[in-house]
């Protein structure tokens, strides 16, 4: 498998998982108990073991660290979701806490290595 394959189920993974989450964000709009919640939080439990198989996968391709360290993807999915879906204001706060996080996680994979 290409490194171009590799990375491309890569971000797919991490996009299904994104996508779990926006569903569960939308479930919590309905009652618990409703048809459209209930049917939301199995969209999301089915997506999360989509994601799970697939990222089990691209484990088998990469090595973790480079695997969790693209993870931060799913900070910039959330931002681009909230400003679409939801009318959010990227704000200098979310910037500057993404740009935390990835040096964050830079930091743990490097000392990991």
């Amino acid at each position: 498998m290409t490194n171009i394959k590799k990375y491309l189920l890569l971000y797919s993974c991490y996009f299904l998982y994104s996508l779990a989450l926006l569903s569960a964000r939308f479930a919590a709009e309905f009652d618990l108990m409703s048809f459209a919640a209930l049917a939301l939080y199995v969209l999301s439990f089915l997506l999360l073991g989509t994601f799970a198989i697939g990222y089990q996968q691209v484990l088998k391709q990469l090595p973790l660290n480079i695997a969790y360290f693209n993870r931060v993807v799913t900070i910039f999915y959330a931002m681009v979701f909230g400003v679409i879906l939801f009318n959010e204001a990227i704000t200098l706060n979310m910037i500057f806490g993404a740009i935390i996080i990835v040096i964050g996680v830079m930091m743990v994979v490097k000392t990991n290595e």
